[in-house]
């Protein structure tokens, strides 16, 4: 009796629910900040948020053609209703002012940017790590940004006389 011939290594399969997933929150952030954009009174802001929502498009854009590749093709009404959240939540939390906007951005930035850096390690297969890399510099970019702008843009206080100055 003779063994069976040696089967080639199978390509690993590539998990296509986070890349769902993934897809989803995008709709959701952009939604978010869409909103944020039009609202935001601090223009140097507003292109930041905006630069950042031009590379995540080109991301998902990518990601979407990848798994249209594979046969997914992330559900239409799923991503309207994402995108309907993200902005309805833009919508609720924009009346609180520029500041508040800023420092939501950056809270969700901070987590968005753990979690991309965590899934560049997990990442095994090469597209995977692409994504992940794409999602990891776009996040950080936005965050070191916002947070530079939240630093530029801060009240002083006047130190001789120990109150706040006017508005900045």
């Amino acid at each position: 009796m003779t063994a069976p011939p040696a089967a080639s290594a199978p390509a690993p399969a590539v998990p296509l629910r986070p890349l769902l997933q993934d897809v989803y929150l995008q709709d959701l952030v952009e939604g978010l900040y869409s909103v944020y954009v039009m609202r935001l009174r601090d223009g140097r802001a507003r292109e930041i948020i905006a630069a950042y929502l031009r590379a995540e498009s080109d991301r998902r854009l990518r990601l979407t053609r990848f798994l249209e590749d594979r046969g997914v093709r992330p559900g239409a009404r799923v991503r309207r209703l994402f995108a309907g959240a993200g902005s309805l939540y833009g919508r609720a939390t924009a009346w609180l002012g520029t500041r508040v906007m800023l420092r939501i951005a950056v809270s969700s930035s901070r987590r968005a940017s753990r979690g991309a850096c965590a899934a560049l390690g997990r990442a095994a297969i090469p597209d995977l790590l692409y994504f992940a890399s794409l999602r990891a510099r776009n996040v950080g970019d936005l965050l070191q940004d916002l947070e530079q702008r939240l630093i530029d843009t801060a009240p002083r206080r006047d130190t001789r006389a120990g109150r706040r100055p006017g508005p900045v």
